[in-house]
Formats: structure tokens, C-alpha cells, sequence
């Protein structure tokens, strides 16, 4: 009986080794490319779920923009006087949009200069921020949202970590004012979501200014005399306790002068009422030529005018005073005749606090300062603190 030989027992076996061999290789990289797949698919569903959140993130975010603008825009809808608008602007940029600093400047037209008009925190630095006037022609570039470079932003006070952002206020072409804002209180810097609402608030702030700014110009329409273009009656009133109001909390002083033209109604006796027209639109434009544009000129009635000096003293108030009085009898009045038309006027002047301690009691002074002037002589200033009780003793004096 022939036996197997050894090659032929180890065959078999070699087979089955080979083949087990195989096995182990093709499982062991079957199972690293699954637990591969698997790795790929966690590492998909982090990345999915990433990325829903931060879509989650966007959108709330978007959502808290939306519900900002909304807050913001309520704020400025209200039509108020321009004043109240701005300061409404500012407030509604820190309460609703949460910056810590805001400063909104204006452009001057007619000045063509920008000036800080209202603010949020920034109490310390307003009274040197205040007086600022920027050239408009040093904002280079067009009026578009976020061109300009705000030569007021490097004047906020904030901590290096964080980010100004200056907003261009802009209608059309034209730009209205800079909207320089610091610090938003969420502690991050401003992303492009809060440049889209900064945008539209913007927009909004615009919208909200031109409308004052029309309130305001048809409110004056309404505050103005007809014949003089200077405050009528009822705007000398409502100013004069403003002023007096004003003037009571910083202690400070203020003049009123009564301005009468003299023998008026002579004038129109002789040669009409239009040249009497023509006459008191005269002696408004030498009034106006002799005071401040911070002063107030009203037409009190007929050929009487009052005049309010905010932060003026009684020496002063008088040279005001005197130069008016001077520049109406300087030379003759433009008045259409073919001879000349000389007239005076008479002032009485009086000090608040100084004569009187509310407006009312202010005109009055005034008002006897003024008749004291026009019995005594006319062509004169007089102060209600000064009025003799003598008309004699007055006709000493031209004060």
C-alpha cells in the first residue's frame, strides 16, 4: 500500500491556510473601510448639524435684527420738532441696536459744515464735541452708506478692543449727517447683519429728519410776520420763555429790548401805508445787520419790535442796543420816495434776572424802559433799571 507523500498532505492544508489568510486580509480592511465610512458619516452629521446651527444662529440673529429695526423705527416715527428727532435717533442707536456711544452729526447747508447735534455717552467730552465744525469737503468720495471715513470717530473715547463704525446719513446724493456709533453691548465686533441693520436704520434716521426738517420749515411758515420775515408775536412769546426757562438753569443773563420806531404814524399819514411797509422792512434788515444770529428779532406789533439776547449782560445788551439805535438813524430809509426819509427809533432795555425774575414781568420792564425813552425825548436807549423818576433827571442821561 503506497502512503501519501508529504507534499501531497500539506497541500490541502496549505489551501486552507492561504484561504484563511485571505479571509483575515479582506475582513480586516472590509471592517477599516466600514468603520471609514462610519467615521465619514459621523464626521458629515457634525458638520450638518455645524452647519444647522449656525443657519439656527443666522436666522435668530436675523430674527433679533428684524425685531431691533422694528424697536428702532417706533422711536422715530413720532413727528416732533427736529431737536427732539435727533435726540430720539441717538437713543433709539443705543437702546435698540445696543451701542454704548453714539454721535450724530449734521451737515450745515448753508454753513457747508458738519456738527455734532445729539449723543448718547458721551456727557464728559459734548462740551468740547459741541463746538466742532467739519468742512463738508473734506468727506471724500460719494455719499453712499459707509464711504466715508468720520473725522469725529477718532474722537470717541473707547477701549482698544472696541469698534467704531460710522454710518452715512445720506438722501440721494446728498449727504445729510454721519452716524458714528462704539461698543456694542453684546461684546462682539459689528458683523455684516449689524451693518445691514445699521443700513437700514440709517435709512430710517434720514426718512425721520427730512420729515422734522418739513415740520419745522411749515411750523415757522406759521411763526413768521407776513410783512418783516421776522418772528411774529406769538413766536417772541413762546421763545422768550424758553430763553428765561433756559437762562434760569444756568444762571446766566439775558436782555430783552423793546425797539419802537419814532413819529411812525406820521409816515403813514403823509405818504401811505406802503411806504410804511417799506419803512418797517428797512429797519428789520439794520436791526438783523446789528445782532448776533443767536439772537431772536420778532415784530411785536405795528412799528414796535422786540429783540432777545441770550447770554448778554446789561453792558453789552446797551451796545447792542446803541447800534441798532445808530444804524436806523445813520442815514435815510429806503422807502420809494423821491426825498429822503429820516427816522429814529426808541429802546428800553431790560435784565433778566437783573429787573425782572419771570418773562412776563421782563416785558413789562421793557416795556416802561421803552415809554420812559419815548417821553423823554426819543432817539435814546434806556434801561428799566436806570429810569429816573423825573422826566428831567432822564434828560440827562442817554442811558
Amino acid at each position: 500500500m503506497n502512503l501519501p507523500s508529504l507534499p501531497n498532505l500539506l497541500a490541502p492544508a496549505l489551501v486552507a491556510l492561504g484561504a484563511l489568510v485571505a479571509f483575515r486580509v479582506w475582513h480586516r480592511s472590509a471592517e477599516r473601510k466600514r468603520r471609514e465610512r462610519e467615521e465619514c458619516a459621523a464626521v458629515e452629521r457634525e458638520a450638518l448639524l455645524l452647519e444647522d446651527e449656525v443657519l439656527r444662529t443666522r436666522l435668530r440673529t436675523a430674527n433679533e435684527a428684524l425685531h431691533r429695526i422694528l424697536r428702532a423705527s417706533t422711536q422715530l416715527k413720532a413727528h416732533l420738532p427736529l431737536e427732539a428727532v435727533l435726540t430720539n435717533i441717538v437713543r433709539a442707536a443705543s437702546t435698540s441696536l445696543g451701542y454704548r456711544l453714539v454721535l450724530l452729526s449734521l451737515q450745515d447747508r448753508a454753513e457747508g459744515v458738519l456738527a455734532p447735534r445729539a449723543h448718547v455717552g458721551l456727557s464728559e467730552q459734548w462740551p468740547q464735541l459741541e463746538p466742532l465744525r467739519i468742512p463738508s469737503e473734506s468727506m471724500a468720495g460719494p455719499p453712499a452708506a459707509e464711504s466715508h471715513s468720520s473725522p469725529f470717530a477718532a474722537l470717541l473715547p473707547r477701549s482698544p478692543l472696541e469698534q467704531v463704525v460710522s454710518v452715512a446719513l445720506v438722501a440721494g446724493e446728498q449727504l445729510v449727517g454721519i452716524l458714528d456709533l462704539a461698543g456694542p453691548e453684546r461684546g462682539e465686533g459689528v458683523g455684516e447683519e449689524d451693518r445691514v441693520v445699521l443700513e437700514l436704520f440709517a435709512s430710517q434716521a434720514v426718512n425721520a429728519i427730512r420729515l422734522a426738517r418739513a415740520h419745522e420749515t411749515t411750523r415757522l411758515g406759521s411763526l413768521r410776520d407776513a410783512l418783516t420775515g421776522v418772528a411774529n408775536h406769538g413766536h417772541f412769546q413762546e421763545t422768550l420763555y424758553r430763553e428765561v426757562t433756559r437762562h434760569a438753569r444756568s444762571g446766566e443773563k439775558l436782555v430783552l429790548l423793546m425797539v419802537d420806531l419814532d413819529d411812525f404814524k406820521t409816515v403813514n399819514d403823509r405818504h401811505g401805508h406802503p411806504t410804511g411797509d417799506a419803512v418797517l422792512k428797512a429797519v428789520v434788515t439794520r436791526i438783523l445787520a446789528s445782532v448776533r444770529e443767536m439772537d431772536t428779532v420778532a415784530r411785536y406789533g405795528g412799528e414796535e419790535f422786540s429783540v432777545i439776547l441770550p447770554q448778554t449782560d446789561a453792558t453789552n445788551g446797551h451796545g447792542v442796543a446803541e447800534r441798532i439805535r445808530e444804524a436806523v438813524a445813520a442815514s435815510p430809509l429806503p422807502a420809494g420816495l423821491s426825498g429822503p426819509l429820516r427816522l429814529t427809533v426808541s429802546i428800553g432795555l431790560a435784565v433778566y434776572p437783573d429787573d425782572a425774575a419771570s418773562k412776563g414781568s421782563l416785558v413789562e420792564c421793557a416795556d416802561k424802559a421803552l415809554y420812559a425813552a419815548k417821553r423823554t425825548g426819543k432817539n435814546r436807549v434806556v434801561r428799566f433799571a436806570k429810569v429816573p423818576t423825573t422826566a428831567e433827571a432822564l434828560l440827562t442821561e442817554r442811558t
